[in-house]
């Protein structure tokens, strides 16, 4: 089928000629003459049935009905440019490649990961990319990443990456030892992430007991903070154990329990459609999976 489409040649010069307001400003930008612009701007203005300038003395005003066109045109010409650059890098090793991931997991597991990795394929530049919840996942923001949950994730292939153990810690200063009893935990304060509203009862539940709420205390937004409140003494706190591995190593926490939940949600690692193929997160994605053997317990 025939698209109903006009030159990218005449877009391009369109675009620079209302940038500028000005012909001349726009070939001296593109490295052609004014002559040139001027024609490929009225083939544009034949094909569309539209006036898109209006030309004074010494400038061009848009009308109307270019302004509507340089609204559309300019994020289009942009991607355009963007699937091309894509394009042209396709096939190589070289380049960057964006991972995205949530911020605790991609400080304390995945950097450690990302660094060993760009050592031995220094051609390829890792940006880390961040999102909170899942919520904020974007596809056209990373070219692989992290999230935990339940596929499908919308636009995106998913690869099983690792289960989460998720264990209850506390400073010896707070508890000398593991506790027998888990509903000792309860006597000392909870302390929360407000994207993990149930962990809780998730791991009470775990063990065959039911907890009817969630226990009071303090409220984090991310592991980090929760994580040093903990190492402070100001609480017990649920965290995927692979996230404190260097502070129970250290003896900065101990396990308040030796029971590691394991919920059903896995971390996934997932691929945006528009980056399928590239042989930069192909090699990632093989690297990582081949780094990751199941559950990371203390």
């Amino acid at each position: 089928m025939k698209r109903n489409l006009p030159s990218t040649t005449a877009l391009q010069c369109f675009e620079a000629a209302a940038r500028y307001s000005n012909f001349t400003r726009a070939a001296e930008e593109l490295n052609l003459t004014q002559g040139a612009i001027s024609r490929q701007i009225r083939l544009l203005e034949e094909f569309l049935g539209q006036s898109l300038f209006a030309r004074r003395r010494r400038r061009v005003d848009l009308t109307p009905a270019g302004r509507a066109l340089l609204a559309e045109s300019g994020p289009l010409l942009a991607e355009l440019e963007a699937v091309v650059i894509r394009l042209q890098r396709f096939g190589s090793l070289e380049g960057s490649l964006s991972v995205g991931c949530y911020p605790t997991l991609g400080t304390r597991w995945l950097l450690p990961l990302t660094l060993a990795f760009s050592e031995t394929y220094p051609d390829i530049s890792v940006n880390m990319v961040t999102y909170v919840s899942n919520s904020e996942l974007d596809p056209e923001r990373f070219n692989i990443g992290i999230v935990q949950g339940d596929p499908p994730f919308r636009g995106m292939a998913a690869d099983a990456l690792m289960p989460e153990g998720l264990a209850i810690v506390a400073s010896p200063k707070l508890i000398p030892g593991p506790v027998d009893d888990p509903k000792e935990l309860l006597t000392h304060r909870a302390i929360h992430l407000y994207s993990r509203p149930i962990s809780w009862q998730i791991w009470f539940r775990t063990l065959g007991l039911a907890l009817e709420e969630e226990p009071t205390g303090l409220f984090f937004s991310q592991f980090d903070a929760a994580i040093e409140a903990a190492i402070r003494g100001s609480g017990v706190v649920i965290v995927p154990s692979l996230l404190v591995e260097e502070e129970l190593s250290d003896g900065r926490l101990i396990l308040a329990h030796r029971h590691i939940a394991m919920p059903k949600h896995t971390y996934y690692l997932v691929t945006p459609q528009a980056s399928a193929g590239d042989p930069r997160v192909s090699l990632f994605r093989d690297w990582l999976l081949a780094k990751t053997h199941g559950p990371i317990l203390p």
